[in-house]
């Protein structure tokens, strides 16, 4: 079955203008609960939950109404595939009765036997009927809401009430609101496309609604249309939102989309609305680096450098690490460099980092969300240590097609090994302390770096693979 659900989009001026008249604030602090956890809040994005007309017996429930929205949420396309970026609280927060107001002023109210007048003394206010519109259900106490999310969780990216009602309805705008209904996954789902990523609806919720967004525009023109590289795929198009009055100069992406019907997917310009948000909030998706300094003085004879990146699932993330100004290696979080691929003096070692996800088109994506670091590595000869197993060390044959052999003369002590590919990837590890085989069937045809290493002594022999 096909839902609407009506909105209204609380703004900040309203909010400010609310709080700049108020005498009082009925705020404190309350516990937390973490329903899903990712990392630091200070990086990660933040999900809140607040609950009104609940008692505080029936706390209990609201924790299972946040978990079962929560998961629901991250289920549906394409937060299922960023979850790992994200952290889910709920501030725990008592009503002295259950439920939500409905004073029936709103001229499409049901029958009385179907949602009857309600007076209910919550702690947000939460009321049906709000803008006469019987399906709003709003927290009408903005000031409370917001001191309580200042107080509570400063930090939150975006908010969610869930009032404990059995009736439908919900709300958008700075804070995403709905009941706990049957439909009640589908409409936060819904109204976060609002909250979170600043979507219109795809049904025409009123001549005030009407603005320039990523799913919503008055241009006609395929090739200008904002979502141009979208026409064509999975039924996105231009559609008139109305032939009459201010929605006939209005347009939408999709015939059905999940803000349009409440249970329909998100289409693909939705979609690629709240993946871009998702990248804006999160930033750097590098969470930390190793070595954690810029400037590096090589003492030794290779170095390792490693990332610790949060990556969506399936991974769509590609890195590329530059060395000089060409292209060392790609989609690989850790390299070593030797020093016989440095030169003498200053190197700057630079990685970039892009999420080449396909549910992204927007022609500025590249530009404008790689994320990248650099350290810069300077060589000095004379402060590496190298090993005095030169004239020890026999490697063959070469070039090589099946069995190399290592082998060192005279030598007491085991040594380790490395088998690195132009790219600067290990493709093989091994030890030795006279002689060793190694089976190079797999290898793909090029030349090869053969890294000693014994402590703090190296050496190097290159082969080529036919």
């Amino acid at each position: 079955m096909k839902a609407f659900i009506r909105i209204i989009q609380i703004s900040v001026l309203q909010l400010l203008l609310v709080l700049s008249t108020s005498i009082s604030v009925k705020s404190q602090t309350f516990d937390i609960d973490t329903i899903l956890y990712n990392g630091d809040p200070d990086k990660f994005i933040n999900f809140v939950y607040m609950g009104d007309g609940y008692k505080a017996e029936e706390l209990s429930a609201y924790i299972e109404h946040v978990t079962t929205t929560s998961n629901f949420l991250f289920t549906t396309h394409p937060f299922t595939y960023y979850k790992n970026y994200f952290n889910v609280f709920a501030i725990k927060i008592s009503s002295n009765e259950s439920g939500a107001q409905h004073p029936r002023t709103a001229p499409d109210c049901p029958p009385e036997s179907e949602h009857p007048s309600l007076f209910v003394y919550n702690y947000f206010g939460s009321s049906f009927d709000y803008y006469d519109i019987h399906r709003l259900l709003v927290p009408t106490d903005y000031e409370t809401v917001h001191y309580t999310l200042l107080e509570n969780f400063p930090l939150y990216n975006s908010a969610f009430m869930l009032v404990n009602t059995p009736y439908h309805g919900g709300s958008g705008g700075w804070i995403s609101t709905s009941s706990i209904n049957e439909y009640s996954n589908h409409i936060v789902v819904h109204e976060i496309g609002h909250t979170f990523a600043n979507l219109a609806d795809e049904y025409w919720a009123g001549d005030m609604y009407a603005a320039e967004k990523a799913n919503m525009t008055q241009e006609t023109n395929p090739n200008l249309v904002k979502w141009k590289n979208w026409i064509g795929y999975e039924g996105v198009g231009i559609y008139q939102h109305g032939e009459s009055g201010v929605a006939a100069n209005w347009y939408r992406p999709h015939e059905s989309c999940q803000m349009r019907f409440l249970d329909s997917p998100f289409c693909p310009v939705c979609t690629e609305a709240i993946v871009l948000r998702i990248i804006e909030l999160f930033g750097n998706p590098i969470l930390s680096y190793y070595p954690d300094q810029s400037n590096i003085s090589l003492t030794e004879d290779s170095i390792q450098f490693n990332l610790n990146i949060v990556k969506p699932e399936p991974n769509t993330i590609r890195v590329k690490w530059i060395l000089n100004g060409n292209l060392f290696t790609t989609n690989i979080d850790s390299v070593k460099i030797y020093s016989n691929q440095l030169l003498t003096g200053n190197n700057v070692l630079r990685v970039e980092v892009l999420d080449t996800t396909n549910l992204i088109r927007a022609d500025n994506h590249e530009a404008n969300n790689t994320f990248s670091l650099q350290w810069v590595i300077n060589k000095n000869t004379s402060n590496i240590i190298v090993s005095d197993y030169e004239n020890n060390i026999k490697v063959y044959p070469n070039p090589v097609s099946d069995d190399l052999i290592i082998e060192i003369e005279d030598n007491n002590n085991i040594v380790n090994f490395d088998i690195i590919n132009s790219m600067g990837q290990v493709v093989y590890t091994g030890n030795l302390l006279n002689k060793t085989i190694v089976k190079t069937n797999d290898f793909t045809p090029g030349t090869y770096i053969i890294a000693l290493e014994n402590g703090r002594k190296f050496e190097f022999r290159k082969i080529v693979k036919k």
